[in-house]
């Protein structure tokens, strides 16, 4: 065999073996529901496959779906090993359990167990409204449009990720916001604005990122969080 034979074939070899499929097939399914026990529809799902990875440079680590209109979600194809599920609800109260310290529900599917069904129980959380009056639109005519121009407002979940407040309106005099935490739990949320000038109640916040602590009684309604963009800082 010739020496430019060999080099070819241990070149092409490996590289088949790489993207061979891994002879396993798991399937994950089930329903997810609030712990009031109503069916959650629109719900987005990241299930994540757990280290250590099989063998081989091409594999899967991360898959998504979303609920259907019963709650219900499948994964199929999945490789051997052990699994996390996470679950976003977009405009709900419900709280992610992966990113709240929740438990977040641990599958593991093998040669003898290829198929996991699970039924996913989401915490419901406080909506925390969150208004920001903008009466001289400065907002909308400066943010993202010029450097450092961004207003951004959420909460360090108790896994350290940063969640943004979710935008529901925007009006003539501002926007409103929402972010879902838990009840009985104080949480700061962060307002980080290094161009706009902000103030709560009349009092001017600092340039600098500042944290406003929140905490919902359970059986309580949240309180609004009410600031209001009076100006723009010189950079």
């Amino acid at each position: 065999m010739s020496r430019k034979l060999l080099t070819v074939l241990f070149c092409v070899l490996p590289a088949a073996a790489q993207e061979a499929p891994l002879n396993f097939a798991g399937l994950i399914s089930g329903t997810i529901k609030g712990d009031d026990g109503s069916s959650i529809a629109g719900a987005y799902l990241s299930l994540q496959l757990q280290p250590p990875y099989p063998n081989s440079r091409s594999v899967q680590t991360e898959w998504t779906a979303q609920t259907g209109s019963d709650g219900s979600f499948q994964f199929d194809r999945l490789n051997s090993g052990s699994y996390r599920l996470c679950s976003y609800v977009p405009h709900g109260v419900w709280l992610n359990p992966c990113a709240w310290g929740l438990h977040p529900p641990m599958f593991t599917l093998s040669g003898t167990q290829p198929v996991a069904t699970v039924t996913l129980t989401l915490k419901k959380g406080a909506a925390v409204p969150i208004r920001i009056n903008d009466p001289g639109q400065l907002l909308s005519q400066y943010e993202s449009k010029s450097p450092g121009a961004d207003l951004l407002i959420g909460v360090a979940s108790d896994s350290r990720v940063f969640l943004p407040a979710l935008t529901i309106s925007r009006d003539g005099g501002g926007r409103n916001h929402q972010i879902v935490i838990p009840f009985d739990s104080t949480v700061n949320l962060v307002v980080f604005s290094p161009q706009f000038q902000l103030s709560s109640g009349g009092v001017p916040l600092p340039k600098a990122s500042i944290k406003i602590p929140i905490t919902v009684p359970s059986g309580r309604q949240p309180p609004i969080v009410t600031l209001q963009v009076t100006g723009r800082n010189t950079l």
